[in-house]
């Protein structure tokens, strides 16, 4: 015999339903066990308020378990720099690879140029072509204006750029494009690129 508040075996499935004994409110079906037979006991009721529901952050709805991340994709910057060490364009350096390597599969989406000009022939535009490996990303081959479609203020203005894997190298070949540098005067550039990466 068992009392109201027992239960025989262990629950391992849903509660399927329940089913009285006798008419007097005896014991009901609680669960099943591993061979399939029914589990008496009596429910226990729960008091209204006594149990809160914590719901997860999106973000970390790809948790597979505690401290173990599923692979999933970020929005990320991918930093590009001069491929000769420098980011500035001066009377000697009229041209620059503008570049960066990726280390885990990223797609490209918003190009972000900034610029410093010193002097008064510091007036000149920098125009680009822009390389996924040797994928030019554009619908021609002449360079446009990096300043222009990189701008902050350029609200909207995103890519879809060839998704590419570790290792491949994504490049702006850049060169001032009016009046050229002269004595002191300089041009500099920081450049970089928003895109999705899978980490």
């Amino acid at each position: 015999m068992y009392d109201d508040d027992d239960v025989s075996g262990d629950v391992m499935g849903d509660v399927m339903g329940w089913q009285r004994m006798d008419g007097s409110g005896g014991m009901e079906v609680v669960g099943y066990d591993e061979d399939g037979e029914a589990v008496y006991g009596r429910k226990k009721k729960r008091r209204p308020g006594s149990a809160m529901v914590v719901q997860k952050p999106g973000w970390r709805k790809t948790q597979m378990a505690p401290g173990v991340i599923a692979p999933d994709q970020g929005l990320l910057p991918l930093p590009l720099t001069g491929a000769a060490g420098s980011n500035q364009f001066t009377a000697a350096i009229q041209n620059i690879t503008f570049q960066g390597v990726l280390q885990k599969p990223f797609r490209g989406e918003r190009l972000l140029v900034t610029t410093v000009r010193t002097g008064a022939t510091a007036t000149g535009r920098l125009i680009g072509q822009l390389f996924v490996g040797t994928d030019l990303q554009q619908v021609d081959v002449a360079g446009f204006d990096i300043e222009q479609v990189g701008s902050p203020q350029a609200f909207g203005v995103r890519l879809t750029m060839k998704p590419a894997q570790p290792g491949v190298w994504i490049r702006i070949v850049t060169q001032i494009q009016g009046v050229a540098l002269t004595g002191g005067d300089t041009i500099f550039a920081s450049v970089q690129l928003l895109g999705r990466l899978v980490h």
